[in-house]
């Protein structure tokens, strides 16, 4: 990279020196030539040396132009080395990584990014008691703040010494007072016992203080959110992270990428199989088509013109009644349409509904529990006086979430 831009950088200056010498020999020969031109013919005589500043200059013209092609091509290649040779450095660039941290003994780790800026919280199993850091942070540097976290038998003792600090007192005309710091209680004998928060608040529905889990600390408290989510500490919420927007799926070619409540999937929609001289064609990644009939096929001709393929994400225990899926015919010619669940029907709480002469609602109406991975299919009828025109078959995936946010 250095010696093309040197070579690059000295050929500039070779031209720039020949142009210099071009144009210095070209006012040499019109200093000559008006020195020379007679005044009793007025100047009309055209002297031989502005002839030749004329072709000096049409050559420095010539060599400028070239140059400036040079100059472009140059720059183009030069901006190619230089993005191959950032992608190079993108690709093998791990500063946004951190080594992978095992959970302690007798204990459990909550997040696993290994992102910069990503935390991780450990916690101890019941009757133990952490050493080393609660929270971990992935630096800059490919590093973890803190401490390695470990687990270790807690004893009464321990339990109570780890719990507790000495208050802040102050004697006033001999009564002395006692305070604690905020997450603290004033206790007998003048310390201060730690808050549990998460003990006192987050076991009870009308009061958790997390959305999903909440980790005590030493005057205070944190919220964990599972994988797949984001916390805002403002409100102590989890926020799903949109991993096919952010590019963290691993969907290859030809898969459709679905972002889940905590999570993602890939799926592929495939076409029917050939059946009973009935063929259907795939002619986009959530539509198949019917193939023309053969002559003389019923079998054929009571298949569905199409099927479509759609997929839906949803959390644990929504409010229902709930609109999950409407169905039109925008182009039908057809004077009404009829909508009926034709896979799926034993599924509790999925009922399909007429909304319109030419639209249809699958409706949600019993809260379900994840996770779930439920399929049904809605087929739609086009009918008219003269009977059925034709079906469509809608097949509807839902993915219910283990969360209830």
């Amino acid at each position: 990279m250095h010696v093309t831009i040197l070579c690059w950088f000295q050929d500039f200056c070779n031209t720039m020196l020949k142009v210099f010498l071009l144009v210095s020999v070209s006012l040499q020969l019109l200093y000559n030539c008006d020195g020379q031109t007679s005044p009793t013919r007025g100047g009309q005589e055209a002297c031989t040396e502005k002839r030749e500043a004329l072709r000096v200059l049409r050559q420095i013209q010539k060599l400028l132009t070239d140059h400036e092609a040079s100059y472009i091509q140059g720059m183009r290649s030069l901006s190619k080395r230089l993005n191959q040779l950032r992608e190079h450095i993108q690709k093998g660039n791990v500063k946004d990584n951190c080594p992978q941290l095992k959970h302690p003994r007798h204990g459990r780790m909550l997040g696993g990014k290994l992102k910069v800026g990503h935390e991780v919280h450990f916690l101890c199993d019941p009757g133990f008691r952490l050493l080393g850091s609660e929270t971990r942070t992935c630096l800059d540097n490919q590093t973890w703040s803190g401490q390695p976290a470990t687990c270790t038998a807690e004893t009464a003792s321990t339990r109570n010494a780890s719990s507790l600090r000495p208050a802040k007192c102050s004697s006033f005309y001999g009564t002395q007072h006692c305070t604690c710091d905020a997450g603290y209680t004033i206790q007998a004998g003048a310390t201060c016992q730690d808050v549990d928060e998460c003990g006192l608040y987050q076991g009870k529905a009308g009061s958790k203080i997390c959305v999903h889990e909440c980790v005590n600390t030493l005057g205070s408290y944190h919220c964990v959110c599972p994988r797949g989510y984001t916390l805002d500490s403002q409100q102590n919420s989890c926020h799903d992270i949109d991993e096919c927007v952010s590019n963290q799926s691993t969907c290859v070619g030809g898969e459709k990428c679905v972002n889940l409540f905590g999570g993602v999937t890939c799926v592929r929609p495939d076409c029917p199989k050939p059946k009973q001289n009935t063929t259907y064609i795939k002619t986009s990644a959530h539509q198949c088509e019917r193939a023309p009939c053969h002559v003389g096929s019923p079998s054929c001709l009571e298949a569905p013109h199409s099927i479509s393929f759609h997929y839906i994400a949803l959390q644990s225990q929504l409010t229902v009644p709930r609109v999950l899926f409407t169905m039109t015919a925008p182009r039908s010619q057809a004077d009404s349409q009829r909508f009926t669940i034709t896979r799926g029907k034993g599924q509790r709480g999925l009922e399909v509904r007429q909304a319109g002469r030419h639209r249809g609602e699958l409706i949600l109406t019993k809260p379900l529990t994840g996770p779930a991975e439920i399929q049904v299919d809605v087929e739609m009828a086009e009918v008219s006086p003269e009977g059925l025109l034709g079906k469509h078959i809608f097949t509807v995936t839902l993915f219910v979430s283990q969360y209830t946010f």
